[in-house]
């Protein structure tokens, strides 16, 4: 039998503790609604499909020894993937803003490290970045820098008294959006260096 010691003083419990607690538990509420009961209707412009595909890049890319070309897809599988997550919670949680009762200036427990300013002045600087190698920029990377800069401009019609959660999710969706562009950008660079030295 192992026996674990926990140190309760490394982590406070208890009344004092009530309001920390409430935060974290209604964003990992959601995403259990969201996991076990989402109607899964289409979500516009969205394609979850589209980050298999992109996974599948990257393994073909692994299997032909093209490492660096293999880490670039993986990363934009990787940042697509987590941005179509947050389009799946937007998606439940907007109709539903309030049907749970939350506790306001959880920011900070919904692990939101971007910022609205920062995340627009990603998405402009990518808007004006043509591919290595191309004369025009892919529909996709359009379509992500539109639905990136979408969910910014959705934050002005979310007013100070609503759901905080929702806020969150839609800047965490627009930068990994923006993410996902910076990461296939750097794919069709690698791609057009490849065509060079071929």
């Amino acid at each position: 039998m192992i026996m674990i010691r926990v140190n309760h003083n490394s982590f406070p419990h208890g009344p004092d503790n009530a309001e920390h607690e409430l935060k974290k538990a209604y964003n990992c509420v959601i995403e259990a609604g969201v996991t076990h009961f989402w109607s899964r209707r289409p979500i516009p412009g969205v394609n979850p499909y589209e980050v298999v595909t992109l996974y599948k890049n990257a393994m073909e890319a692994y299997r032909e020894n093209d490492r660096l070309t293999a880490e670039r897809w993986a990363r934009c599988a990787k940042h697509l993937a987590r941005a179509t997550w947050h389009e799946a919670k937007i998606s439940y949680l907007e109709p539903r803003p309030t049907e749970l009762p939350f506790l306001g200036e959880a920011s900070e427990e919904f692990h939101l490290h971007e910022q609205p300013n920062s995340t627009a002045d990603l998405l402009n600087a990518l808007s004006n970045q043509i591919p290595a190698g191309m004369t025009e920029t892919p529909e996709e990377i359009r379509r992500y820098l539109l639905l990136g800069k979408r969910h910014l401009t959705e934050l002005d019609n979310i007013t100070s008294h609503q759901n905080e959660l929702l806020k969150a999710e839609r800047i965490k969706a627009a930068h990994e959006y923006g993410r996902t562009v910076e990461c296939l950008l750097l794919v069709y660079e690698a791609t057009a260096s490849k065509k060079k030295v071929a």
